[in-house]
C-alpha cells in the first residue's frame, strides 16, 4: 500500500513538473510572438516615417526593433535603414562612420540577409566619400599654408566576408531578388542587361523604378570593373523624376546625395591640385 501511495504521488510530483515546463514554454513563446509583432509593427512605422523624412522618429521606430529582436531578423532590416539615416545628408546628425558601422554590423551577423549586397555597395562608397573628405581637408590646407592639424588615420573597415550561398533561381523570382543573386555572383553585365531589360518592357511599368534602382546600385558597386558614379547619379535621379510615389525614393534620394558629394569634393580638390601646379611652374620661372 505504501509503494502504491509513494508511486502515485511520484506520478503527480512529475505531471506537475510538466505542467510548469509545459506553461513555461508557453509563456515563453507566446512573449515571442507578442516580441515579433511589436518588431514588425516598429518596422513598418519606421519605414513610413521614413519615408516622410522624419528621420528622427524613423529612428527611434527602428532602434526599438533592435531591442525587440536582437540577434534575429528583422533586425537586419532595422539595421540596415539606420545605416541609411546615418549616410542622409538631410539628417542633421549625419555620421559616415556610424553609417558605415551599422552597414558591417549586418555583413558580419546576418550574411545570409537580402541586404548583404547592398550593404556592401553602401560600405565601399561611403568609405571613399570618407578619404576623399579627408584628401579635401590636407589640400585645403597646403593651399592656405596652415600648420598641418592631424587627422584620424583612415584604415579599410574590418568586415568578415559574407559567405553568400548562389542558389539557382529562374524567371518569375522577384527582380529585387534576381539582382541580389546576380550581384552576390560578380555578374555585373548580367545585371544590368537583366534591369536594361526590364526598362525596355511596355508591360513591366510597375517594375521599372525597382530596376532603376538596381541600375544605380550596380554602377556604384565597388567590384563592378565598370563603376561610374555619374551612371549611377543618373540612375537615381530618373527614380526620383519619373517614379515620385515609389517606396524606393527616399532611399535614392540619400544616394543622390551622397553621389554629388562626392562629385563636388572631387572637382574642388582637382582645382585645388591644378592651383598647386600652377604655382609650382611660376616658382620654376622666377627661378630661372
Amino acid at each position: 500500500m505504501g509503494r502504491k501511495q509513494a508511486r502515485a504521488r511520484k506520478q503527480i510530483f512529475c505531471c506537475i513538473a510538466c505542467l510548469i515546463v509545459l506553461s513555461l514554454f508557453r509563456c515563453a513563446t507566446i512573449e515571442g510572438l507578442r516580441k515579433g509583432q511589436e518588431a514588425k509593427g516598429s518596422l513598418h512605422r519606421g519605414h513610413t516615417l521614413l519615408a516622410q523624412g522624419n528621420y528622427e522618429g524613423a529612428l527611434n521606430e527602428y532602434q526599438r526593433v533592435l531591442s525587440l529582436s536582437s540577434q534575429k531578423p528583422p533586425e537586419d532590416e532595422a539595421l540596415f535603414n539606420i545605416g541609411l539615416i546615418y549616410a542622409s545628408g538631410r539628417y542633421p546628425k549625419r555620421d559616415y562612420r556610424k553609417s558605415m558601422n551599422y552597414f558591417i554590423k549586418i555583413l558580419n551577423n546576418y550574411p545570409q540577409s537580402p541586404f548583404v549586397e547592398q550593404a556592401k555597395i553602401w560600405v565601399g562608397v561611403l568609405y571613399e566619400n570618407e578619404r576623399m573628405n579627408l584628401l579635401f581637408k590636407k589640400t585645403k590646407q597646403l593651399e592656405t599654408k596652415q600648420p598641418e592639424m592631424k587627422e584620424p588615420e583612415m584604415r579599410e573597415p574590418e568586415m568578415r566576408e559574407p559567405e553568400i550561398k548562389l542558389d539557382d533561381f529562374w524567371e518569375g523570382r522577384e527582380l529585387q531578388t534576381r539582382n541580389q543573386r546576380l550581384l552576390a555572383m560578380g555578374d555585373y553585365e548580367r545585371c544590368i542587361n537583366e534591369n536594361q531589360r526590364v526598362l525596355s518592357l511596355s508591360y513591366t511599368r510597375s517594375l521599372k523604378d525597382q530596376a532603376l534602382f538596381n541600375l544605380g546600385l550596380v554602377y556604384a558597386h565597388s567590384g563592378n570593373p565598370k563603376k561610374d558614379f555619374g551612371k549611377s547619379l543618373d540612375f537615381f535621379k530618373r527614380l526620383i523624376n519619373d517614379y515620385p510615389k515609389s517606396p524606393l525614393v527616399e532611399q535614392a534620394k540619400i544616394w543622390v546625395s551622397i553621389l554629388q558629394e562626392r562629385q563636388e569634393l572631387n572637382q574642388v580638390i582637382q582645382k585645388l591640385k591644378q592651383v598647386d601646379i600652377e604655382i609650382e611652374e611660376r616658382k620654376r620661372e622666377k627661378a630661372k
